[in-house]
């Protein structure tokens, strides 16, 4: 059943257009960024910072996503992030190199709280106007939309980065972050209903925290979303590692950018194969299992066509775990939660605290012990993790047996 600020018509496809603009945008933090900066010579280590600081308004957003919920129509606030966004990036990119690093990183961060605008209101709009099995699918669209279209958008700026000014290059950057917002005015959304700015929107969001916590299948899910399980924290360190593996310029602008880019869809699409009744966090970290194997192959030995595999299957099993991710997510939100965007967000910003140090991390592992040192990192967790999901699981069915319990295959409450 629908609610009442129902955009009819919204297809679950839609969404890997609205996504785009964050998409283009986290994509160039995660691809061009690093690679150019290794290129101009900053160290890893640095780099690892950087995108450290740069992701932080991924968690920091809920302090103002409830602006989404109020005053404007959500679509409004897409396209308004959207455009900052753009802006921004467009006014950093000339700066890339290792003399404007503060100035660079100051302005990322400013287009970063633009962005999440991009991120809460895709999210309220995901919870309210589509029914719980058509959010399984938008999830998985919106991942192959996200992921997908940031690796491409990075294959494009590395393209375009050897061969015009760099101003031209954020230009680029700045349109192709731009254009898909508009993307958001053909949904036919009402206006939100009179409402304060801010006034008891944070009590209101707690709770709902305390009402998640109560129920314990939301609990075990949020549990597994703040964990350090799936963050796919490497992605963003893959091009700076490149040449360890003999990869240059052409390798990362395919096998981060363009070619990358159509594996990350394929593995967030895969997300649509997914039956709507499995459980979502024995899913979730099945795919997280999957991604710690991937980084494992990179392992094996430093030639390009290891780094081409390996990095081919951590994109596909990266887009995988992250199209689990917000399907778990929207379902922890539910449909009947009233200010969705706020409280998605909320919780989506709790998912990158993870994120933010597991880059952190694994740039101190490549910082101590190189190459394996960052992929060792980077898996651990995941297989950690994954242990527990599966051994909590055993001990669920052993002790219950009870249809409910949240670590139960769908197939078992049959």
């Amino acid at each position: 059943m629908r609610t009442t600020e129902d955009a009819r018509g919204t297809a679950p496809w839609l969404f890997s257009l609205l996504i785009l603009p964050l998409g283009i945008a986290v994509g160039f933090k995660f691809t061009p960024l690093p690679f150019l900066l290794a290129q101009a010579g900053v160290p890893v280590y640095r780099i690892a910072t950087i995108a450290s600081i740069v992701h932080l308004p991924a968690v920091l957003v809920f302090l103002w996503a409830p602006l989404v919920d109020v005053k404007l129509r959500r679509r409004s606030w897409l396209l308004i992030g959207a455009l900052g966004t753009a802006v921004g990036q467009c006014l950093a990119f000339p700066l890339i190199g290792a003399s404007h690093l503060k100035l660079m990183t100051a302005l990322i961060l400013a287009a970063g709280f633009a962005d999440s605008l991009v991120m809460a209101s895709c999210g309220g709009l995901m919870v309210k106007t589509l029914t719980p099995a058509e959010q399984g699918k938008a999830s998985a669209w919106s991942e192959a939309g996200q992921l997908g279209g940031g690796a491409l958008g990075g294959a494009v700026v590395i393209w375009l980065a050897a061969r015009v000014p760099a101003a031209a290059v954020g230009l680029v950057l700045g349109i192709l972050i731009a254009l898909p917002a508009f993307v958001a005015l053909t949904i036919a959304e009402p206006l939100p209903a009179p409402s304060p700015w801010f006034r008891g929107r944070f009590t209101m969001v707690g709770k709902e925290i305390r009402a998640l916590v109560r129920v314990p299948q939301r609990r075990w899910g949020a549990l597994l979303l703040i964990s350090p399980a799936g963050t796919g924290a490497a992605l963003g360190l893959l091009p700076a590692i490149a040449s360890h593996y003999g990869v240059g310029a052409a390798g990362v602008m395919w096998a981060n950018g363009a070619a990358g880019g159509v594996v990350l869809a394929l593995g967030a699409l895969c997300g649509t194969l997914v039956p709507g009744d499995w459980d979502r966090r024995l899913t979730y970290a099945g795919a997280a299992l999957t991604n710690a194997l991937a980084a494992l192959i990179l392992i094996t030995a430093q030639r390009p066509s290891v780094y081409l595999v390996g990095t081919a299957l951590y994109l596909l099993t990266n887009g995988l775990v992250w199209a689990r991710f917000v399907a778990l997510l929207v379902e922890i939100v539910g449909t009947e939660t009233r200010d969705a965007s706020t409280f998605y967000s909320a919780l989506n910003a709790a998912g990158a605290i993870p994120l933010l140090f597991m880059i952190w991390l694994d740039g101190f592992g490549f910082h101590k012990f190189g190459v394996r040192g960052l992929l060792w990192t980077d898996a651990a967790p995941n297989l950690l993790i994954c242990a527990i999901v599966g051994a909590a699981s055993m001990i669920w069915r052993i002790r219950l047996r009870s249809p409910s319990s949240p670590f139960v295959l769908a197939t078992e409450r049959r």
